[in-house]
């Protein structure tokens, strides 16, 4: 026989022991992935109970300025423009415990911007306050839509939304 008569059957015997090889490949993984014990599914009749906001942070006001004697804002907005020197929130809370923490988390047209906590030094704290201040003249503010998440103790208790144009 001429090496053209042996090249379809070398071709053929090839493509019948890659296949046999492939199918005893495949007989293998099977055993094995019937070999592996399953994890039953149990399923509870009652979740697990999630964080229930305390109602501690009552109201957050944002204002450009706030009363030093009081702490309360006295020009509250929801619009700052890029120079106004400094942005307060004013975390109003209702009966703080001693030692209880509030942070901020604040967003940028959606993206993570900055965050930051305080903690209460007396159960008598009213407010919490944070700013926001350029720190250098002539420095402005990024222009877009800011959201302020607010949380006590870890748990969400609100969010307020403001704009710098």
């Amino acid at each position: 026989m001429s090496q053209k008569g042996f090249a379809p059957i070398i071709i053929l015997l090839i493509i019948t022991v890659s296949a046999l090889g492939a199918y005893f490949a495949y007989q293998s993984s099977k055993a094995k992935l019937s070999s592996v014990p399953s994890t039953p599914i149990t399923t509870s009749k009652k979740l697990a109970p999630r964080s229930k906001a305390p109602g501690m942070a009552t109201q957050i006001i944002l204002t450009k300025t706030i009363d030093p004697k009081t702490g309360l804002a006295t020009s509250p907005a929801s619009t700052f423009s890029k120079k106004d020197p400094t942005i307060y929130s004013v975390v109003a809370l209702n009966n703080p415990s001693l030692g209880t923490k509030v942070e901020y988390v604040r967003y940028l047209n959606g993206k993570f911007l900055d965050n930051r906590n305080a903690t209460t030094t007396k159960a008598s704290d009213k407010n919490i306050i944070f700013d926001w201040k350029l720190n250098k003249p002539g420095a402005t503010r990024l222009s877009g839509v800011y959201k302020v998440k607010i949380y006590t103790n870890g748990v969400f208790e609100k969010e307020v939304n403001y704009t710098v144009e």
